[in-house]
């Protein structure tokens, strides 16, 4: 039934009059129309009513939906309509497009009088419609043996101008709304289920893939909603402006928010470094088309055309993308590709269709939306199969890392009371135990080379550092193979973490403490949801207390420590233990001094204070440990002190990261010269 009320019934002119008694489901009206081009929008109904058209131009077309390109022109219609039959007629007059700013309908009798008048179109509330539907609906009934002369006047702001003029039987057009309703739920249905679901899982993961997604899928929803009209109907009907540039601004929003996820998933930004940059030019463009669609005039109107164009481009560029990607890695993102191969094949369709290449009503309303739903169903499972590499990935490197760290575990106990026990009862054998010592010494080496390897891994990637703080350097130089000096970054929603930590000794005890003291900390933050920097250390003693407390034994190892908790804005916390938190600010130094007390057992404690820092434009902070100042050299082997060392980062303050971390690295090399570094070093500067 549906397919039958597709097919256009033919209209048969009586004079020049087309009757209307027999048509069934619908009929196109637009071919038997006078169609006028009203550039300077000068034109009025009379005009076209008496035909004095001298300074206009004539459309001729037979198209059942005659096309206009993008305009800002005025298109009028005049058609002459009779009902001849003994019965009064009602239908439903479908006019324009549903994005068009000015629809009005002018109704004629046949010697001239002027009998009835309708206007709609985005540029009036929504409210104010003759029939409340998403598209242009005007209810008419025609007597018995009566004619009507109706005159049509639509316009855009820059827009593609179509001019669909399809008179309805009432009980068709209800028919084909219903099923027409049912697919638009299905299809909308289906968005809003894959924008919830991935949601749930960024707020889960706490990953920015998941929110570049969750904002492409949404803009592009709202596109669509936008174009059918639905979104003017339900989401700001009292609101013209937002009716008549809500396409222009969903459509930039979504192609920026596309370029971010795409870039995102397939990790160009380290891949290709140079097509990466091609990805933010595009994003830029985007940006500026977005800021057209929000003017007005002949600005607004090169957007329609200029957004068009330049998102067909980025689509076939975003494929080129995912090529260069499954060539270097010799595989291939099957369904992320179907998915934006989907979208280019639809907006060819679609394009094609809005500029006349293609005449077919059904592809210019629906390509799009059969593209878009074909990639967000690929898409969404493109996603799923990332959500689950994910999650497997991060289960092995966790049984690896524990697997790992039994083993040296054991091997060490092993290995001393087999040395312990040959010392004693073999002291006749000195030299051959000698050289099974040095064996088993080596294995020890490559035990601890490997534990470097481990606590390589809980420290903050540069990726990490990079993407969570706007400006840091780090200068990070273990005494031994491993370290008792580490450096700390936990990222969340609103908040960054950050911190240097200097251990109870260094080497293979001060690696095992910086272990503790790396994961007590991420307990304090994912576990105990800890937001106040003093309160997260009071915690982090508490945990390595209890770590180290025994019936047998009182361990009383622990750590000093600089913590700094950043809001993401101007506000900054800091709290330390003995370590202090130096802020350089307009060419000065100032000093915030830590408690007076460490992380671990003591005697009188108390509660670490926090300190707030209300951040300026080009405030640094930096975070450190003691063995930078501690450092034995320069010509009289003396320590190289905290005044020289507050002098140097000022004078290092306004270089870059890379540089910062050279020069700082650089100085401490011919300080110390040929003498031994005697404790770990680990300084950390961020720029604000």
């Amino acid at each position: 039934m549906f397919a039958l009320l597709l097919l256009p019934s033919y209209l048969l002119a009586e004079g020049d009059y087309v009757r209307i008694d027999t048509i069934k489901g619908f009929s196109h009206l637009a071919p038997k129309a006078l169609i006028v081009e009203d550039e300077k929008r000068i034109l009025f109904p009379d005009d076209m009513l008496h035909e004095e058209l001298d300074s206009v131009r004539l459309i001729e077309t037979k198209a059942e939906i005659p096309y206009m390109d993008f305009t800002s022109s005025m298109y009028w219609m005049k058609l002459k309509v009779s009902n001849p039959s003994r019965k009064e007629i009602s239908y439903y007059l479908e006019l324009a497009r549903p994005l068009t700013n000015v629809v009005e309908l002018y109704v004629y009798l046949p010697n001239g009088t002027f009998e009835a008048k309708y206007k709609s179109g985005d540029n009036l509330p929504f409210e104010q419609r003759e029939y409340s539907h998403r598209k242009y609906i005007f209810p008419l009934n025609f007597p018995p043996k009566s004619e009507r002369i109706l005159i049509i006047k639509t316009g855009s702001d820059g827009e593609i101008v179509k001019l669909p003029a399809k008179l309805w039987e009432v009980d068709a057009f209800t028919q084909f709304t219903s099923v027409e309703n049912f697919f638009l739920g299905l299809y909308y249905g289906i968005f809003i289920l894959v924008i919830i679901l991935f949601s749930l899982f960024g707020l889960a993961l706490g990953e920015r893939l998941y929110l570049y997604f969750v904002s492409y899928i949404t803009a592009l929803a709202l596109f669509q909603f936008s174009l059918d009209g639905l979104a003017y109907q339900y989401f700001w009907p009292s609101n013209p402006w937002m009716g008549n540039h809500a396409i222009l601004l969903f459509a930039t929003l979504s192609m920026i928010g596309m370029f971010l996820y795409v870039r995102q998933f397939l990790e160009f930004k380290y891949d290709f470094p140079r097509y990466n940059k091609i990805y933010n030019l595009f994003i830029f463009i985007f940006g500026l088309i977005f800021l057209i669609s929000m003017s007005e005039g002949d600005l607004y109107a090169i957007g329609f055309p200029l957004a068009n164009g330049m998102s067909f481009i980025a689509v076939l560029y975003i494929l080129l993308g995912i090529y260069l990607k499954a060539r270097k890695e010799k595989k291939i993102e099957v369904p992320i590709l179907l998915a934006f191969i989907s979208l280019t094949i639809s907006s060819i369709l679609f394009i094609l269709c809005n500029v006349d290449v293609i005449h077919s009503e059904f592809l210019a309303s629906n390509a799009l939306k059969f593209g878009s739903g074909t990639e967000l169903i690929f898409l969404a499972i493109a996603m799923a199969g990332r959500y689950r590499r994910t999650q497997l990935e991060k289960i092995e490197a966790q049984d690896e890392a524990f697997k790992r760290l039994e083993e040296i575990n054991e091997l060490k106990s092993q290995q001393t009371e087999k040395l312990e026990h040959e010392v004693k009862v073999r002291t006749a054998e000195i030299q051959e135990k000698s050289e099974q010592l040095s064996t088993k010494n080596k294995e020890i080496i490559n035990s601890i080379n490997y534990a470097k390897r481990l606590q390589d891994a809980i420290l903050p990637t540069d990726t990490e550092i990079n993407s969570a703080l706007p400006e840091a350097g780090i200068y990070f130089k273990p005494k031994d193979i491993v370290s008792g000096d580490f450096y700390w970054l936990v990222e969340t929603e609103d908040r960054v973490y950050f911190a240097v930590a200097d251990c109870t000794g260094h080497g293979v005890p001060g690696a095992m403490v910086s272990v503790l003291g790396n994961n007590s900390l991420n307990r304090c933050i994912q576990e105990y949801n800890l937001t106040d920097a003093g309160e997260i250390l009071d915690k982090l003693r508490n945990l390595v207390v209890e770590t180290f407390s025994s019936e047998k034994i009182q361990v009383s190892d622990g750590m000093d420590i600089a913590l700094c908790v950043w809001d993401k804005g101007e506000n900054l916390q800091f709290a330390g233990a003995y370590n202090p938190l130096y802020l350089i600010r307009n060419g000065e130094l100032q000093e915030i001094k830590g408690d007076k007390q460490p992380i671990g057992f003591y005697e009188k404690i108390s509660s670490f204070q926090s300190h707030n820092i209300k951040l300026e434009k080009g405030d640094s902070v930096v975070l450190f440990s003691d063995g930078y100042a501690d450092q034995f050299g320069g010509p009289k082997g003396k320590k190289y002190k905290y005044g020289t060392f507050k002098k140097l980062l000022l004078e290092l303050n306004d270089l870059k990261p890379e540089a910062w971390q050279d020069s700082i690295a650089k100085e401490m090399d011919e300080w110390k010269g040929d003498l031994e570094q005697i404790d770990d070093i680990c300084v950390m500067t961020v720029r604000f």
